[in-house]
């Protein structure tokens, strides 16, 4: 059984750490990001039925005011979601589509390097690269059900 030197042994624990970190971010910020999305929808929905409601229960010259005032607000908010925050939904989803790569090929090298080889410093050592690697299948896990989560108006 072949020995892997410490320098190989700090360099997979940090690459863990960097990889699984920014992953978790990432899915923290898509997360945020979609249930700033469903949230938004809900506030459309809502302000439209409002909008419904007062067109059968007031006078005309109110529901001009009102209709107006929802189609200025609702466009803003609509320009704001789509102009804005879908592109950067989209780029934070390439992002970690692709950190969740690299990060399964690292677990994937650290695994076999663990099977193969031991470690310089002995039990704890491994010890150490077990947790990291628990964390980062962790973290690829914890994308991976972000991923599958279906929205709440899958739809859009």
């Amino acid at each position: 059984m072949a020995i892997l030197s410490e320098e190989d042994r700090k360099l997979i624990i940090s690459l863990l750490n960097e990889y699984s970190e920014k992953l978790l971010n990432m899915c923290e910020q898509i997360d945020r990001q979609q249930r700033n999305f469903d949230f938004l929808w809900l506030l459309l929905a809502f302000a439209w039925t409002m909008v419904f409601y007062w067109l059968f229960s007031t006078k005309i010259i109110t529901i001009l005011t009102i209709l107006t005032i929802t189609i200025v607000s609702q466009s803003f908010v609509i320009y704001i979601y789509f102009g804005i925050q879908q592109p950067r939904l989209e780029l934070l989803q390439r992002k970690a589509s692709i950190i969740s790569a690299k990060l399964e090929k690292v677990i994937r090298a650290a695994s076999q390097a663990q099977e193969h080889t031991t470690m310089a410093g002995g039990f704890f050592s491994d010890l150490e690269v077990d947790l990291r690697l628990s964390d980062a299948e962790y973290a690829l896990q914890h994308y991976k059900n972000l991923a599958k989560k279906r929205k709440f108006f899958g739809y859009f």
